[in-house]
């Protein structure tokens, strides 16, 4: 094994994001593959430092689902897991259709909003359209514009528009997200001071993917599971205060 703390620190950040340690061992094996001493490829001509990569894989531990929390959080958040589009020539944002992944994200939403009916509830575009095929409650208090954000970005809009009367009580909050995606969102949010945790275990958790999404990347585990190690690998080159800025709402909460 060329690189050990790097094969150790992906092994536990992804097998703690709940992905299968078969899928996660092959990613290992390709990882070995593409290392040199020179560092490793994640591209054609493009090689990272092994040593600015390591840093990138924070270890996660599975969150425990919750039974009812006590109190209740301030916020629900759902981020959606890709999205359809009606015809190969489609486009345009409002071309977009939210898909079987965003239907059951939204379905899982709505049991969390029925079990938190007072917490403030932010959605992303694809899921604010699920809702709206559904029909019912909840009626999101705000849902980010149709655009091709990463997880940094969508959770950077939530929080610059979380308002300071939810935070009266705790800084706790709801993500409703795929189960593979999860963890990526609570280490993001933790980095505000905010602390997520999964639906409750009366909502059950989603894992599915779907073979006619739009972007391939939500298509099957394997093919999300290189992207977002990709991406992480990419983000080590820029500096770390891009992911998140500082905001007028969450930062000066009591």
């Amino acid at each position: 094994m060329k690189h050990p703390a790097l094969i150790k620190r992906v092994r536990c950040h992804y097998e703690g994001r709940a992905f299968s340690p078969r899928l996660v061992g092959a990613l290992c094996e390709e990882i070995e593959r593409r290392t040199s001493d020179a560092g490793i490829e994640i591209a054609k001509g493009w090689q990272i430092p092994v040593d600015q990569v390591v840093d990138a894989f924070e270890p996660i531990e599975q969150t425990p689902r919750p039974a009812i929390l006590h109190p209740a959080p301030a916020a629900i958040l759902a981020l959606s897991f890709g999205y359809r589009l009606d015809s190969p020539f489609a486009r345009r944002p409002e071309d977009r259709q939210p898909g079987p992944n965003n239907a059951a994200l939204a379905d899982n939403l709505a049991r969390c909003h029925a079990l938190y009916p007072e917490a403030w509830v932010g959605v992303q575009h694809e899921i604010g359209l699920a809702l709206a095929q559904r029909g019912g409650a909840p009626a999101p208090a705000l849902a980010t514009p149709p655009r091709d954000w990463n997880t940094s970005q969508v959770l950077q809009y939530f929080v610059d528009h979380l308002p300071r009367y939810a935070f009266a009580e705790n800084r706790c909050v709801i993500v409703v997200s795929h189960l593979h995606h999860y963890g990526r969102c609570e280490s993001l949010l933790a980095r505000h001071g905010l602390e997520a945790f999964p639906a409750p275990k009366e909502v059950p958790a989603y894992a599915d993917y779907d073979p006619g999404e739009a972007q391939p990347r939500f298509r099957s585990p394997w093919e999300y599971l290189v992207n977002d190690f990709l991406a992480l690998c990419k983000a080590s080159c820029a500096p770390r205060t891009r992911t998140f800025g500082p905001t007028a709402h969450v930062d000066t909460l009591g």
